[in-house]
C-alpha cells in the first residue's frame, strides 16, 4: 500500500499532533509519503526518516502543488491520499481529479458542512468525535463514509515529563488552559469567569498557554485580574499538565479537545464546557464539571467547586486515567487507520 499524507498547516496545533503521532507508528506493510509546507514547524517534527515531499497545498487552484502530487502519484503509484486540513483537501480533490486514487479526509471539527464537489469526491472522512459525525451528516454525508477515530495521547512523552509548576507552591490550584488564541476557544468566557474565581478562590492560579490572533485582545481583557498567567506557545504541554491541579476549556466549537484528552490520561480533573465533542473527551461528574458554552457564571462556579475540593479532585482523576485509557490509546488509533485503509482499498 502506497500512501500519501497532506496537510497545509505551519504550525503545531492539536490535529498536527495527531498527524506526527501517526506518523511515529511502525507499519511495515506500507510506504508512505508526507506533503507538508517545507520548512515548518510540522515538516520539522516528522519523524527523520519519514518521507517528506515539500508542498504548499493552497487549495484547488495551486497548481504547484497539484503538479507535483501528480508526479508524485506516478513515481510512487500512490494508492490512496489522507489530507489533515481543509486547503489541503481541496488541492486532494485537484490533484486526483481522473486518477484512481481513494481519498480519505480528516475533519477534526465540529462546525457545520457545506457539503459540494469537494465532499462527494472523498472516499472516507475521518471524525474524531460524535458531534463531527452528526455536522458531516447534516451536511449530507452518508453515514457509511464516516469514521470516528478519537484522538491518541502521546503516552511515552506523558510518561517521561516531569511536572511544572512554575515555581508555584502546592498550596496554590493551577487552573491550566490550553490552546490557541482564536474565537471559538472563547477565551473571554474564561477570564470572565476567572473574575468570579478570584473574589472565592484566593489560592488559585490561571495560567494560559497558546498563541493566536487573539491573544492581544485577551491580553487587555485580563488588565487588572489578579492571578493570571500567559506563557505564550509552549512545547512542554505534556508537563505543565502535569503540574496543573485542573484543566479548563471554553470552548463555544470543539471537534474533540485534544488537550482534554491528554489531561484525562494524566488523571487531571476538567472543567469545560459542552461544545461540540468535548462531552466524549470528559465525562461529566465523573471525570470533570461541564457547563454550557458562553456561560461564564456556571463554568466559574465549576472551576471554584473543583479548586476547594481536593478530594472531588483525586477522585475525578483517577476515574478519568482509567476512562481515557481505554478511549485514547496510540495503539486503537494506529489500528483503527490501518484497518480504515486497508478496507477502503479493499471495497
Amino acid at each position: 500500500m502506497n500512501l500519501l499524507h497532506l496537510s497545509s498547516e505551519k504550525g503545531l496545533r492539536g490535529g498536527e499532533h495527531q498527524l506526527v503521532l501517526l506518523a511515529r507508528q511502525a507499519r511495515p506493510d506500507m510506504s508512505e509519503w508526507y506533503g507538508i509546507p517545507p520548512g515548518s514547524e510540522l515538516y520539522n517534527a516528522l519523524p527523520a526518516d519519514a518521507a517528506r515531499l515539500p508542498v504548499r497545498c493552497r487549495g484547488l487552484f495551486d497548481l504547484a502543488s497539484v503538479a507535483r502530487i501528480r508526479g508524485l502519484f506516478s513515481a510512487e503509484k500512490i494508492d490512496l491520499i489522507h489530507t489533515h486540513s481543509n486547503r489541503a483537501h481541496k488541492t486532494a480533490v485537484a490533484a486526483k481529479l481522473g486518477g484512481r486514487q481513494r481519498l480519505v479526509v480528516s475533519r477534526r471539527n465540529a462546525f457545520k458542512c457545506r457539503g459540494g464537489f469537494a465532499y462527494r469526491a472523498v472516499d472516507q472522512f475521518i471524525t474524531v468525535s460524535k458531534a463531527g459525525y452528526q455536522a458531516l451528516r447534516e451536511g449530507g454525508v452518508a453515514g457509511d463514509r464516516i469514521e470516528i477515530i478519537h484522538d491518541a495521547v502521546d503516552e511515552a512523552a506523558l510518561a517521561a515529563a516531569r511536572p511544572e509548576r512554575l515555581g508555584l507552591g502546592d498550596e496554590v490550584q493551577i487552573v491550566l488552559c490550553v490552546a490557541a488564541f482564536t474565537a471559538e476557544k472563547d477565551h473571554a468566557t474564561l477570564l470572565r469567569a476567572w473574575e468570579t474565581v478570584q473574589k472565592t478562590t484566593p489560592t488559585a492560579q490561571l495560567v494560559l498557554a497558546g498563541d493566536g490572533p487573539q491573544l492581544a485582545l485577551m491580553r487587555r481583557q485580563a488588565e487588572g485580574l489578579a492571578r493570571v498567567t500567559f506563557l505564550g506557545w509552549r512545547d512542554d504541554v505534556a508537563s505543565l499538565i502535569k503540574g496543573a491541579d485542573i484543566v479548563t476549556l471554553a470552548s463555544r466549537e470543539e471537534g474533540l479537545g485534544s488537550s482534554l484528552c491528554t489531561a484525562q490520561w494524566a488523571g487531571r480533573p476538567v472543567a469545560a464546557t459542552t461544545a461540540g465533542g468535548i462531552g466524549e473527551a470528559v465525562s461529566d461528574r465523573q471525570t470533570g464539571l461541564l457547563s454550557p458554552p458562553g456561560d461564564s457564571e456556571a463554568l466559574a462556579q465549576n472551576l471554584a467547586t473543583l479548586c476547594r475540593d481536593p478530594a472531588m479532585r483525586r477522585d475525578f482523576g483517577e476515574a478519568a486515567t482509567r476512562r481515557a485509557r481505554g478511549l485514547f490509546s496510540l495503539e486503537t488509533f494506529n489500528a483503527r487507520h490501518v484497518d480504515l485503509y486497508r478496507r477502503l482499498l479493499d471495497s
